[in-house]
């Protein structure tokens, strides 16, 4: 079995992947394996998919070893538990403003005696019958759950949601925390930048490792070297956007010259 994205973290290792939000197939989950992503975050807060789709995405990252970790529109209800059912390597939860919130969601996606989750069966146990006691030392041991900062609010509470037992990775929402700051789109006003220092410090100090989406390299390897271990690099949209840029940009430089 390969490695785990919170085994890697716990051993101080950077990880790195990417973002989907419209290229929901299996195809795309080869793509991003390919490429050398770590792993891939299927965004289910903002975008479209839906449990089926999710569902092809998690058995093929299973399959090829990529770890598919779902961004979950809430953390209320069976959304989590649901997730880590149909074999998501993890969740990656928005929104997260105190340590209360935190604690609840640890003890939702962790089995017993950590916490509450209920043993079901299917995808997460490669649909065969699989050691009980073994699949739940695994799972409590492997998959990763990532909170994510984004208010004002939780920034306050940093230290108390860094804290928590069982948080393997923080993830900022630059563009939020800027609009719950009174700064909206100014991601770079010094405020939001020290903000966002002061967030990978207290996830340091507490031995989580500290991450951000980014969407160029210059940005990424800035904060690599403030100590980023979970990176998030573009999306599906990005990337494409981004080939299509440049390469029509040479075709149509070297058709004009």
């Amino acid at each position: 079995m390969h490695k785990s994205v919170a085994a890697k973290l716990r051993d101080g290792e950077t990880v790195i992947g990417t973002m989907y939000s419209e290229l929901i197939s299996p195809a795309a989950c080869r793509t991003a394996r390919d490429a050398g992503f770590d792993f891939i975050v299927i965004d289910t807060e903002h975008n479209w998919a839906g449990i089926e789709s999710v569902a092809w995405m998690c058995r093929t990252g299973r399959d090829i070893g990529l770890e598919v970790i779902i961004r979950a529109p809430a953390f209320e209800g069976q959304w989590l538990n649901r997730y880590l059912d149909i074999g998501a390597s993890g969740v990656l939860i928005p929104h997260v403003e105190d340590g209360e919130q935190a604690r609840a969601i640890v003890r939702s996606i962790k089995f017993p005696p950590v916490g509450t989750r209920g043993l079901g069966g299917g995808a997460h146990r490669d649909y065969g019958p699989a050691a009980a006691a073994d699949l739940v030392a695994w799972e409590n041991e492997n998959l990763v759950l990532v909170v994510q900062i984004e208010t004002q609010r939780g920034l306050d509470n940093r230290a108390e949601i860094m804290g928590t037992g069982g948080v393997d990775a923080l993830f900022i929402g630059p563009n939020d925390l800027a609009l719950s700051m009174g700064y909206p789109g100014q991601l770079e006003h010094p405020a939001v930048q020290q903000a966002m220092v002061d967030i990978f410090d207290a996830a340091k100090a507490a031995g989580v490792a500290p991450g951000l989406h980014v969407f160029d390299v210059p940005t990424a390897k800035r904060w690599l070297a403030e100590g980023a271990r979970f990176l998030c690099y573009s999306s599906d949209l990005g990337f494409i956007r981004q080939g299509s840029r440049e390469a029509l940009s040479r075709i149509r430089d070297g058709r004009e010259a």
